[in-house]
């Protein structure tokens, strides 16, 4: 065995399989670093390590059956031993050794000791670990329409979270996207880009309510915390905060170092059935379109008189009344009268919530075309609640309307990483898509977004535009007879009729959206005209827009006039809207 061992040294077998080890392991090292930095598969890594492992036998009977002479590479049966140079190959073989331990050993010093100079991924894979999404809370009450109760418990949760800076929380839109569905947790983390969720429960009767809530890791379903709140209705935002405050004790721990402020709750509504009145409206609004904005403001109402002295109420029925005047076929005078009122009481009763700047801000962004108002309002807002998803995705919609598209993409993609399954940020997006001419990726956004919700207000009807940009009139066509909202309907009609040189049919929708809107379309009027190429009609329409304040004016500086660029009358509606010199 002895004379075994010597000959195994005499022919360098243990040198070379040290050496191959060593080499091995850093190539393993080098191969991982820049395997992440290409976001490479796992199973590349795991070729590469295979491969090596199975090159290390291959590499000791190399040693053992081959020898290196001057003359090359030869079968160690045929070197005479007297002219054998291993003693000398070897000594060679000890330098490559010692020179690749010392590498090794540099690495693993840097690794360990200056990780924080040498690699800020790090902090940055930590940061990922503070994302937290806050999922609907399920209603395990007898009575369904709870749910609005059950949801308010994780909007004013999320809200809670998301003031909190260290804090990465997926938008409401996104997070209720999975409401009444049973996924598996790591689909969850991977659509929403979070590592941990909030989920649970509530639990209501009579004037009692049970409320259980855990804290769980999406990557391997890992239960980080969990808790039972038994509490009277009464104190119902007492909870709300225990939770909070709980979460954020557990997630402090491993990831934020010191404990940081918890934000104690927004005066909201003190009374269940104020508050669920509310939860009905502001579902309803966020799900935009003519009817639907209607029932938004019957529940705001409702909210309003159930509870007169909430700020919260007051700005969420300016917000659906403002919005349903814009798309009204009635008198829109009346609604908006009532939503600059409810705005100025919510501001009355309390300066300190986000939601009554976005109801400012709504208004004159949509109504008074005060364009500075509204971007310090916008701001307030998001000083009040920083990371809010309403707040960033209506200063796009500013940015947008001021013509600054590239700036507006940017932030609605920012707002879309936050809450990517909120369908109403894509539709914006696509929208300044189109205005930046690449039909082609808002056709494409737009198509996945009817695959979510086929009946999405307005989708229809921008796609019906971008086909046409595309030259594409069947789906054009298509499109625009599938919109769902009336007056969005008759106008892609009679835009795509008249491309295809039916003018008999283009007329007829035109005119049916005169005789059922008046000048309440007269925006819409202006684009029929600019498409038809009857540039003075257009301007008159734009002018019309102007004196009944049309909200859709606040796109008058966007692609849909570019063939009025030439045309007085069309930048002396710019100038009255102080859009001029803001391109």
């Amino acid at each position: 065995m002895r004379a075994f061992a010597k000959e195994l040294s005499r022919r360098n077998v243990f040198r070379v399989g040290i050496a191959y080890v060593v080499v091995s392991w850093l190539i393993a090292q080098v191969a991982e670093l820049a395997l992440d930095s290409f976001a490479a598969p796992d199973w590349v890594i795991k070729t590469i390590l295979l491969v090596l492992a199975l090159g290390f036998p291959l590499a000791l009977f190399f040693a053992w059956a081959y020898e290196i002479t001057p003359e090359g590479l030869k079968k160690e049966k045929e070197v005479d031993r007297s002219q054998s140079i291993t003693g000398k190959t070897g000594r060679k073989l000890d330098f490559v050794i010692i020179g690749f331990l010392s590498v090794g050993l540099l690495y693993v010093v840097v690794d360990n000791y200056f990780v924080d100079v040498f690699e800020p991924e790090q902090e940055e894979s930590v940061t990922e670990l503070r994302s937290i999404a806050v999922l609907p809370f399920v209603n395990m009450s007898n009575d369904p329409d709870q749910d609005y109760f059950s949801d308010g418990i994780s909007e004013e949760l999320l809200n809670l979270l998301a003031k909190i800076p260290a804090f990465r929380v997926a938008g409401r839109t996104s997070s209720f996207a999975f409401k009444g569905r049973s996924e598996d947790l790591r689909l969850i983390g991977d659509s929403l880009g979070v590592e941990t969720v909030l989920e649970g429960s509530v639990r209501k009767s009579g004037d009692r309510v049970r409320i259980t809530a855990q804290l769980v890791k999406t990557g391997d379903g890992f239960h980080l915390w969990s808790e039972t709140y038994d509490r009277t209705l009464d104190d119902i935002f007492a909870v709300q905060d225990d939770i909070a405050s709980s979460v954020v004790r557990e997630l402090k721990v491993t990831l934020l170092g010191e404990s940081p402020q918890v934000v104690g709750h927004e005066r909201g509504i003190n009374k269940a059935d104020a508050y669920n009145a509310y939860l009905r409206g502001l579902f309803f609004l966020n799900q935009s379109g003519p009817d639907n904005l209607a029932k938004a403001v019957t529940y705001m109402e409702q909210a309003v008189e159930l509870a007169p002295g909430s700020a919260l109420a007051w700005a969420g029925l300016s917000s659906a009344k403002a919005d349903y005047a814009g798309q009204t076929p009635d008198d829109p005078t009346e609604p908006l009268s009532i939503a600059r009122e409810a705005a100025e009481r919510a501001l009355e009763l309390d300066d300190a919530l986000p939601e009554v700047y976005l109801a400012i801000a709504n208004i004159e962004q949509s109504y008074d075309w005060n364009w500075d108002s509204a971007e310090k309002n916008l701001a307030r807002a998001l000083e009040l609640r920083p990371g809010d998803v309403r707040a960033q995705a209506e200063q796009s919609n500013l940015l947008t309307i001021r013509g600054r598209f590239d700036e507006a993409r940017q932030t609605l993609r920012q707002v879309i990483i936050e809450d990517p399954l909120n369908f109403r940020v894509q539709r914006s997006l696509m929208r300044v898509l189109y205005f930046m001419n690449e039909h082609e990726e808002a056709a494409q956004l737009g198509e996945r977004l009817l695959e979510q919700n086929s009946a999405m207000p307005f989708a229809h009807g921008w796609l019906s535009l971008f086909y046409m940009g595309q030259g594409d009139l069947e789906k054009a066509m298509e499109h625009a007879l599938a919109e769902p909202v009336r007056f969005s309907h008759l106008t892609h009609a009679a835009i795509v009729h008249e491309a295809v040189g039916d003018h008999a049919k283009a007329v007829a929708a035109q005119q049916a959206l005169l005789v059922e809107y008046g000048d309440l379309a007269a925006f819409q009027q202006a684009v029929i005209f600019a498409n038809w190429g009857d540039y003075d009609k257009s301007v008159e329409y734009l002018e019309r827009g102007y004196a009944i304040r049309d909200p859709g004016m606040g796109f008058v500086k966007t692609p849909l006039f570019d063939v009025l660029r030439d045309h007085p009358g069309y930048h002396a509606v710019l100038r009255k809207m102080n859009l001029a010199d803001t391109r």
